[in-house]
């Protein structure tokens, strides 16, 4: 899937840049001190803030978050965030808001899905809807094929495991962003293939 190339990608573009700020820093195939795991999710933030920009901090907190990051974990994505929110000013701040909004929006469903739990972002009768609205957009902005999506939904449906009502709340919500946004450069044979998708 294209978007999944471009989140390696951009995984591997803050890889470098970490590696190029804390050369020598680290041990092993960490690029971070020794005590990082010790030192709480403000002080691991912390330390990002002054080695990366905002938009690599953003990408880190949430593929640390997600358990990506090698070396590294975020065990409280609240916390961390509100850490970045509190200690970045200006142009910095608006950098961090507008990438960790762009780039947990541009996940896969099912680690976008397990983020958005992880940050708290939604409560539970909301989750499920919001992630269908919003995925019609990365159909739209990816250029997904009726395949891509068969197979993205395919994991998300297995991510839900027995939580059938966030997947029936899924199902509803993208129903809705379908019809909304059918004629506003989506594939048509997405509209045709996923607007009749059955919610169990």
């Amino acid at each position: 899937m294209k978007q999944n190339f471009y989140i390696r990608l951009s995984a591997a573009a803050f890889a470098g840049a970490l590696m190029l700020s804390a050369c020598g820093k680290g041990k092993g195939n960490s690029d971070f001190p020794e005590n990082f795991g010790s030192i709480g999710d403000e002080g691991r933030t912390a330390f990002m803030m002054k080695r990366v920009g905002p938009d690599s901090v953003a990408r880190f907190l949430c593929d640390a978050a997600l358990g990506r990051v090698e070396g590294a974990r975020i065990d409280s994505l609240p916390i961390a965030t509100s850490y970045a929110y509190t200690n970045y000013k200006d142009d910095d701040l608006a950098t961090f808001s507008s990438v960790f909004e762009s780039y947990s929006g541009s996940l896969p469903l099912a680690d976008r899905m397990k983020l958005y739990v992880l940050a708290g972002k939604y409560n539970p009768q909301q989750l499920g809807y919001q992630l269908g609205l919003e995925y019609v957009v990365n159909i739209r902005n990816e250029q997904m094929s009726v395949d891509e999506v068969t197979a993205e939904l395919k994991e998300f449906r297995n991510a839900c495991g027995h939580d059938k009502d966030t997947y029936r709340r899924f199902v509803k919500g993208f129903k809705v962003a379908l019809e909304a946004e059918r004629t506003k450069g989506i594939d048509p044979k997405v509209y045709d293939r996923f607007i009749n998708l059955q919610e169990d």
